[in-house]
């Protein structure tokens, strides 16, 4: 079986990151060939290369987009630019026939990102099954769709869709793409990578690690852990520390670090970068916090639990179908600052917590979130989508 993946972001995100896991394990374990094909040379091609994995780059159009701007004047510039980029796109996207992909050879696309549709354009010409990951819900972020009746248009050209989490797959469902075609897969992390942090030595005057990790940008909330630390007493800060990894966004950055300095968090707030190493560092902290406005799976609360983390999670998007507020982590209201700081405050009351809930949730986490269970269930949807096709040519 030949599958031709196809991605629209780099290694260092986490939808890209979980295509390209899948990728490889399908290989190794089923013998699945793989070939990528990138919007441009990025961090997945490296990767491919170096394990002697076919792969091309070509630009392509995104048929929807949202936006972090906060600014409306940048949302409608943005979103002008990519309809302008949109139209370009139709013209161009033939000249897919000039990279050098044997699409004959090819039995099943992979699109690996709802904004993508350049796996319709070759499905159409060279009548290859389709299969189009959903991994975002788009509720609650300035989405525009470009093309128009979208649904129509993904329901007419997929052979399946597979959502991420039952969240995605219920907020696609309303928008009206065909629950016969959708099957609900959760991402899978390689669970051997995380080890657990021994608090067995941990004494009273330790200070508690509190880690963030994901793209710092405002739709992922940094802005609600500052303002919930900054309501802490001064002797409650001196026992924190809190590390932010991520890529930022210059101006959120520059407004996060007014903050920090407004309430005098300067030795407890760190912005540390981009990491590529996560699932090893998250074993230097305690507890794991995901202040996201929306997460169609959430990766990083995974990795948080792998890792034997305390999670404190917004209540938005996947996270509840992750996390059970009391029993593998701690729930709060999205944006409601003063159940944050009341959750902080109780994971330094009561440290034995973080324990009991973290145990639980890497418990969770190695059963239903490894990577041996989704690569499975993925093979097994595409050996369904080639008997439909054409009578079980896997």
């Amino acid at each position: 079986m030949k599958v031709l993946f196809i991605s629209a972001g780099d290694y260092k995100y986490g939808a890209p990151k979980s295509m390209f896991e899948l990728m490889v394990t399908l290989k190794k374990k089923y013998g699945v060939e793989p070939v990528l094909l990138t919007k441009k040379k990025n961090g997945l091609n490296h990767k491919c290369d170096l394990l002697g994995i076919e792969n091309y780059a070509f630009w392509s159009r995104d048929i929807m987009a949202g936006s972090a701007y906060q600014n409306p004047i940048f949302n409608l510039m943005k979103h002008c630019v990519k309809y302008f980029l949109y139209l370009w796109g139709g013209i161009t996207q033939k000249n897919i026939e000039k990279v050098g992909i044997d699409f004959e050879s090819i039995d099943i696309i992979h699109t690996n990102l709802n904004r993508n549709d350049i796996g319709v354009w070759i499905s159409q010409k060279h009548k290859i099954p389709h299969v189009w990951h959903l991994r975002e819900t788009l509720t609650g972020s300035a989405v525009v769709m470009y093309k128009p009746n979208t649904i129509d248009y993904m329901n007419k050209n997929v052979s399946l869709f597979i959502a991420i989490s039952h969240t995605v797959y219920r907020a696609w469902g309303e928008k009206g793409l065909d629950k016969n075609k959708m099957r609900v897969v959760y991402n899978g992390l390689n669970t051997e990578e995380f080890t657990v942090r021994n608090r067995a030595d941990r004494n009273s005057t330790d200070k508690l690690k509190i880690v963030m990790t994901g793209h710092v940008q405002p739709t992922k909330g940094q802005d609600q852990l500052i303002s919930a630390l900054g309501r802490l007493t001064a002797d409650e800060k001196r026992k924190l520390q809190v590390d932010i990894y991520g890529e930022a966004y210059p101006d959120y950055k520059k407004e996060l670090t007014k903050n920090i300095h407004k309430m005098q968090l300067e030795d407890v707030v760190n912005f540390c970068g981009y990491c590529d190493h996560i699932p090893q560092k998250l074993a230097e902290y305690d507890i794991g916090i995901v202040a996201s406005r929306q997460e169609g799976f959430g990766r990083v609360t995974a990795e948080y639990m792998l890792a034997g983390l305390l999670v404190i999670a917004s209540d938005t998007g996947a996270n509840t179908e992750l996390i059970e507020d009391g029993k593998n982590g701690l729930i709060y209201p999205y944006k409601d600052i003063d159940d944050l700081t009341a959750r902080l405050k109780l994971a330094l009351e009561a440290p034995e917590m973080i324990d009991k809930l973290g145990k639980e949730a890497r418990a969770d986490a190695t059963m239903k979130y490894s990577n041996a269970r989704y690569v499975q269930e993925v093979y097994d949807l595409y050996r369904e989508v080639l008997k439909e096709k054409n009578g079980c040519k896997a």
